[in-house]
């Protein structure tokens, strides 16, 4: 029997309002170079946000904020929004329990993509790690881009699947990874990342 989504707990309104917890938010390695959103109200609604990304899509938090500032840094000057950026996120986030894997290999293609992103493309054993461990994430973004997956074995090596050309591919796939997620069960293993975040 499929088991209730979780939702935060109770204690997480005054965790979040905490100004321990908004200076977390504006910490500097989760945004692009000055871009940091200083204001404390600013902090602590983006700080939510990524929360609330990571329980709909029951990945882990840590890594999902990491994820999300890779993209960012790696798509500034672009005029991606924030609300672009948490999309695309969760996107990835849907994609991945999609895929099955447990919290440790889902946490590794997290951060194998955030690796990717973050040396301007995603190829090697980045690109590797992601078609081998979260197969839904490499065929949203192949659809994204309208190839195949082993089209897109060949772009990752000619140095083209760009964090522009990534994000862009799991905006485009938003609706379709929705569409899915909405019939995927909750896992034990899942349950406890999201009991694990809160």
């Amino acid at each position: 029997m499929p088991l209730p989504p979780a939702t935060p707990t109770a204690g997480w309104s005054s965790r979040a309002s905490s100004s321990a917890t908004r200076r977390n938010a504006c910490a500097s390695r989760w945004w692009p170079s000055g871009s940091s959103p200083c204001s404390a109200a600013a902090a602590k609604d983006a700080y939510e946000g990524l929360f609330s990304v990571a329980q709909r899509s029951r990945v882990g938090f840590v890594e999902l904020g990491n994820t999300y500032a890779q993209i960012a840094r790696a798509t500034d000057g672009l005029g991606l929004s924030s609300a672009n950026s948490l999309r695309i996120v969760e996107t990835l986030g849907k994609a991945i329990t999609i895929s099955g894997v447990s919290a440790g290999s889902a946490s590794a293609a997290m951060i194998q993509l955030s690796q990717g992103l973050s040396s301007g493309t995603l190829r090697g054993e980045e690109l590797n790690s992601i078609l081998e461990q979260t197969p839904r994430v490499a065929r949203a973004i192949a659809d994204g881009l309208g190839v195949s997956i082993g089209q897109l074995r060949t772009m990752g090596s000619e140095g083209k699947l760009t964090a522009e050309a990534v994000s862009g591919a799991l905006l485009k796939a938003s609706a379709t990874i929705d569409k899915e997620f909405g019939s995927v069960a909750t896992t034990v293993s899942q349950a406890m990342t999201v009991m694990g975040n809160a």
